[in-house]
């Protein structure tokens, strides 16, 4: 293999290394974490007469948690502190501080009724029950 075939290649990791950049900036930028690992589960379920969402919060506290819902999508985003200090013997001290935020956003499955969602959180886990508006019947139209 001589040079002009590595060319390429280098050229391609380099540009997608711009690509991953960029994308970590606009994360930095908004202080958004990214869907993946550090991302909470989030469970989508209809039913007959709702729309059921359930969120893996575990460690955040329920005033940190905003949920905003329009008729056919819902975001949840959250804010999660944790801080932990354990003293040993020796003097020994440890303090470890942890930080995040994230924003998700859906479309849901069906249009729901607003004022009547209800958001219940319990042991690190976010409820939503949100209930569907009935189909509007349809009419036929004439042409004039």
């Amino acid at each position: 293999m001589n040079r002009k075939d590595i060319a390429p290649l280098e050229k391609r990791t380099a540009a997608s290394g711009v690509f991953d950049s960029l994308g970590r900036v606009f994360e930095d930028l908004f202080d958004l974490a990214p869907s993946g690992p550090n991302a909470p589960q989030i469970d989508i379920k209809e039913t007959e007469k709702s729309v059921e969402v359930r969120a893996a919060l575990p460690g955040v506290e329920k005033k940190d948690i905003n949920i905003d819902l329009t008729e056919n999508a819902l975001a949840i985003s959250c804010e999660r502190r944790e801080e932990k200090e354990e003293k040993g013997g020796g003097g020994w001290l440890r303090r470890e501080q942890s930080y995040g935020r994230f924003y998700r956003s859906f479309t849901l499955p069906a249009p729901v009724r607003t004022g009547e969602a209800k958001a219940e959180y319990r042991d690190g886990v976010l409820k939503l029950t949100m209930p569907k508006q009935k189909a509007g019947k349809g009419r036929r139209i004439d042409v004039e």
